[in-house]
């Protein structure tokens, strides 16, 4: 996180009277870290890399299921679908462009705390798209960090660097070939009303199923900057980009 670790945004989360369970999701799982998680008001953690299994058995660990039969259902959908895997590795290849330089500047810069903080995300990030190697070498630079950098820190940014660049030409590779061999949709007027009109009441009440409507939106000449806010969750700004949108296709 840029600005707070999750234990401080955990304490003021918990200062505004919040009651819903908050449970970390970290790459350090070991038993000192777990009670310190703990004292901070998480009753639990979800350890790096996991599998969506992990996931949906720690969620109802402390949400209540709707249904048994749905949850089952859900959980066998995400477990035979590459769907999860490819929002990790766009999002990956998306918000990881810069993060070497920026751990660099951030040293430069005196900001150990904020060189910690990338390297131990980059970490994370990595476990969970599945490239041990670059985990590794983040999780040695983020070693370095929080003990101090000696002799060693040019080498091991140099690694970094190097299993950085691999899995992003792979990552970017990969997506380049899915595009080129998809065909491209537009979808026509009558199906952009619809649309649209599914989308404004879900931005107007934050609905995060919106992404699932993502592969429609792309469809929509015009749209991309619509994607773009939506994919990071801005539903306040998307909602003003749809109005506009709407304008320009003469919806009303």
């Amino acid at each position: 996180m840029p600005v707070m670790d999750g234990m401080e945004a955990v304490s003021k989360i918990m200062e505004l009277g919040v009651k819903t369970p908050i449970v970390a999701m970290t790459a350090n799982v070991m038993i000192s870290e777990l009670e310190k998680y703990k004292k901070h008001g998480m009753p639990d953690c979800l350890g790096k890399p996991f599998t969506s299994q992990e996931l949906w058995q720690i969620l109802l660990k402390y949400l209540p299921p709707i249904s048994s039969e749905l949850i089952s259902g859900l959980m066998d959908e995400y477990e035979n679908s590459n769907e999860l895997q490819k929002r990790l590795q766009n999002n990956f290849l998306k918000e990881n462009q810069t993060v070497h330089s920026d751990i660099e500047e951030a040293v430069a810069a005196g900001d150990t705390k904020l060189a910690h903080r990338l390297a131990h995300s980059l970490k994370g990030s990595a476990g969970l798209i599945g490239k041990p190697e670059l985990k590794n070498a983040a999780a040695e630079v983020e070693a370095l960090l929080k003990e101090g950098t000696d002799s060693v820190w040019e080498n091991r940014m140099n690694s970094l660097k190097t299993e950085l660049i691999s899995v992003l030409d792979e990552l970017r590779s990969l997506f380049d070939e899915t595009k080129a061999q998809e065909k491209p949709r537009v979808l026509n007027m009558e199906q952009t009303i619809a649309l649209f009109a599914k989308l404004e009441p879900m931005l107007e009440n934050d609905n995060t199923d919106i992404v699932n409507l993502l592969d429609e939106l792309r469809a929509v000449p015009g749209a991309e900057a619509l994607v773009q806010e939506i994919e990071e969750f801005n539903f306040n700004s998307a909602a003003c980009m749809l109005v506009e949108l709407k304008r320009e296709w003469g919806i009303t």
